[in-house]
């Protein structure tokens, strides 16, 4: 039991630590594109002439909710195998 339980816990890490670094990745590059290319940041972009700097910035929330939308279905999957698990012992 304990190493189908370890199992499921590898595999929700190998599954999450990419999207822990891309998160991580996404989030970090619009304050390092402000610093290292200004000039392409504030100009506007196709979307209602907003900069892309501000662009980016809106699309930090959506990407949020993608990640935190793939942590809860990650985990939810997760915890019902280990119940099946711990209700299989049970019997």
């Amino acid at each position: 039991m304990e190493e189908r339980i370890l199992h499921l816990i590898r595999k929700k890490k190998q599954l999450m630590a990419p999207a822990l670094a891309a998160a991580l990745l996404f989030y970090f590059l619009l304050p390092l594109s402000l610093i290292f290319i200004p000039d392409v940041m504030i100009r506007p972009s196709i979307i209602y002439s907003i900069s892309w700097a501000w662009f980016y910035a809106f699309l930090q929330i959506p990407m949020t909710w993608f990640f935190c939308w793939l942590y809860h279905t990650t985990a939810k999957k997760i915890e019902r195998q280990i119940e099946a698990i711990h209700k299989e012992e049970s019997l």
